[in-house]
């Protein structure tokens, strides 16, 4: 199952609500509101985050990707109605430069759950261990996967995926978000969904995917991709 929307996010949630929808999780990344373009300027996250704890299935997930300046903030609202499961940075690696500040290469991604028993299943990070003995006991050739995430690299101008999404996240990352957060033949929201690769990795996952996209340049690549026109 795909439903896509090209529509207001807030519209579109209520409207899921009034329907009695459930998903099993949301994985998102919203707005920072930090003035990065005209879009970014303002996003009302209180009631985005009030529709998510209406439409999550009791024990859901809620995946939230936010930027280290709002993030703080972002988590007092979460621990109103969610349960903390853990906080977790992705390092693209490659920043955004500052004159007068450190080179920010850091994405928060804050996982909550509706509940207290949420789906979780274990994966092994791309970094290969460096030593055996031990290590090598449980059959895994590569490190354990920590809460700090520095082994997937950003979209980058000459990425073959690149759509010219400006906050583009790469196609794995968001499998691995799916993977970890979701079992097979679940029902996943994206309420700000870009270019659509959280629902592209839905579809390669085998999950069900309800998107929302309200900018129509965006939308449309996004369906191309879901759809594998």
């Amino acid at each position: 199952m795909i439903k896509l929307y090209n529509d207001d996010c807030f519209t579109v949630m209520k409207q899921l609500k009034e329907e009695g929808i459930k998903v099993d999780a949301i994985i998102c990344d919203p707005p920072y509101v930090i003035n990065y373009a005209d879009w970014d300027k303002e996003f009302n996250m209180p009631l985005a985050i009030e529709l998510c704890y209406d439409l999550l299935k009791d024990d859901g997930n809620l995946i939230l990707f936010q930027g280290w300046s709002n993030v703080a903030k972002t988590k007092e609202l979460l621990d109103e109605k969610f349960t903390i499961q853990n906080w977790i940075v992705w390092d693209r690696i490659k920043g955004r430069g500052a004159k007068k500040n450190f080179v920010s290469t850091r994405e928060d991604i804050l996982w909550y759950c509706k509940g207290n028993n949420p789906t979780y299943n274990k994966i092994y990070s791309n970094i290969p261990k460096k030593t055996g003995g031990m290590g090598k006991k449980n059959g895994q050739e590569c490190r354990a996967l920590t809460n700090v995430w520095y082994d997937i690299s950003p979209i980058v101008p000459w990425s073959p995926e690149r759509n010219g999404h400006p906050t583009q996240k790469p196609l794995q990352l968001m499998e691995r978000c799916v993977t970890i957060w979701t079992n097979e033949g679940d029902t996943i929201l994206d309420f700000t969904m870009g270019s659509g690769t959280t629902g592209e990795a839905c579809v390669n996952l085998g999950r069900k995917f309800i998107g929302i996209e309200q900018e129509k340049q965006w939308f449309d690549i996004a369906e191309k991709r879901i759809n594998k026109q």
